[in-house]
């Protein structure tokens, strides 16, 4: 699933009023209106019906993850706006996606458009030639269009692959109902974390969900200690291999996440959960805490949700003595589609694309769902998730953000770093080892 070189801070303003500039772009070829003021005004004949495959993670029309609810929405969209353009969508879930890609790539066999993630995920597509350079054809305007800095994950060597939708970040949810049984407090510092986990364990609450099994939900714990202690910028130079994984600050990181490990923080079994089991576990109100990506929110507050208005989300503690502030950041702006190099009709299946990822940019936001990563007028913005709100306004003075980092590696970095994790989390890697094991396999002689 899912650094950021150079992503600054983002205005309250352009967060929040990020989208669709809905009707202004693009018109098909058999929608463009003759000049009915011209007596040399003529009506051209429809554009020849063209096919475009399209590949993507979301294999659930019915799931309400605000990903899937923008996915879907934005594709009839498309679809309704080109009516001369046939959409074939095959969606393939989990890590099975990976798979289909990595081998359609191998076999220069590839869609039209296909879902990826930025980073060191996509580096083996742009050095196999297997994606269209699309820096000649934004500046048609679209790039203009971009909030600044999330365009940053899919250039490489200056040339920009991909467009994104929106600006996604972990956040720390908090079961405000549970925390009111157990008198615990919403937690600002470390401290109080620590407080709050052992008031909620009194109460026999399990304070926090953590599907370990699937390993990258554990990664999101190791990555925001290792913001806190050390920094965004710190952990994007490791991630890039300009920096090191062995610090004191990461260390110490590691340390804290043994140290909730051991108090059973994430219940008795972690590692024997899955990320869909820990979610249900926090929707169904046996977890008082989530560290999540904001695609929960529609889960969260779905109609027939258990803790619907009973969720709060906050900024994630800060550490005393670390170097990483309250306003860095885990996430950012990682996923995108890439168009096939080799794509047939390249100019008919730009419009398509460029339209379809700015529809889902404000579908995404609408579905409350991270914010849009395009500039414009949202409109009425009166239900929009209050979750997706609040999470704007928080994240409005961000200082730094560092993304997913199995998306930010690549290869076998990204199952070495799973692999030294769940040796960590399992208890054969102390903190001190785990780091030097990171920093020996992902980053060799430095």
């Amino acid at each position: 699933m899912k650094m950021f070189r150079k992503m600054a801070s983002l205005s309250l303003a352009v967060i929040l009023s990020v989208t669709l500039a809905a009707c202004g772009s693009s018109t098909t070829e058999s929608q463009k209106p003759a000049d009915s003021q011209s007596p040399k005004a003529t009506t051209s004949a429809p554009a020849e019906k063209i096919k475009i495959t399209m590949w993507s993670q979301f294999s659930d029309p019915n799931s309400k993850d605000g990903g899937f609810i923008g996915f879907y929405k934005a594709l009839e969209a498309t679809k309704a706006k080109f009516p001369n353009v046939e959409i074939e969508h095959t969606g393939v879930g989990g890590e099975a996606y990976k798979t289909k890609i990595k081998t359609a790539s191998a076999a220069n066999d590839l869609p039209d458009i296909f879902f990826s993630w930025g980073g060191g995920f996509a580096q083996p597509f742009v050095a196999g030639n297997r994606i269209l350079p699309l820096q000649d054809l934004v500046k048609d305007g679209t790039i203009d269009k971009l909030v600044p800095g999330t365009t940053d994950n899919f250039t490489f060597d200056n040339k920009l692959y991909g467009l994104p939708t929106n600006i996604a970040t972990a956040n720390l949810y908090i079961n405000t109902e549970l925390f009111q049984a157990a008198g615990a407090k919403i937690p600002a510092t470390w401290d109080d974390l620590v407080a709050d986990i052992n008031a909620l364990k009194a109460k026999n609450i399990t304070p926090i969900a953590l599907g370990a099994k699937d390993r990258w939900p554990v990664m999101m714990w190791n990555s925001i200690l290792d913001i806190r202690m050390g920094g965004t910028a710190a952990v994007n130079a490791a991630l890039n291999k300009t920096g090191s994984f062995n610090t004191p600050e990461f260390q110490e990181a590691s340390r804290r996440l043994k140290e909730l490990l051991d108090a059973k923080a994430f219940g008795d079994n972690p590692l024997g959960t899955s990320y869909d089991e820990s979610v249900n576990m926090f929707l169904t109100g046996k977890t008082a805490m989530l560290y999540m990506g904001a695609w929960v929110n529609g889960q969260i507050n779905a109609p027939d949700s258990p803790v619907k208005g009973k969720v709060d989300v906050v900024k994630f503690p800060t550490i005393p003595g670390g170097k990483g502030n309250v306003d860095e950041w885990h996430g950012g702006s990682g996923e995108t589609f890439f168009m096939n190099a080799n794509v047939k009709n390249k100019d008919r299946v730009w419009e398509v694309y460029k339209y379809f990822m700015e529809m889902m940019a404000k579908e995404v936001y609408f579905a409350g769902s991270g914010s849009s990563a395009w500039k414009g007028d949202l409109g009425d913005t009166s239900k929009v998730d209050p979750l997706a709100v609040k999470i704007g306004q928080l994240s409005a003075n961000a200082t730094g953000f560092s993304y997913w980092w199995d998306q930010m590696l690549s290869g076998n970095d990204t199952e070495s770093m799973f692999g030294s994790l769940m040796k960590f989390t399992s208890g054969k890697l102390s903190p001190e080892d785990f780091n030097k094991e990171l920093q020996s396999k992902i980053n060799p002689g430095k």
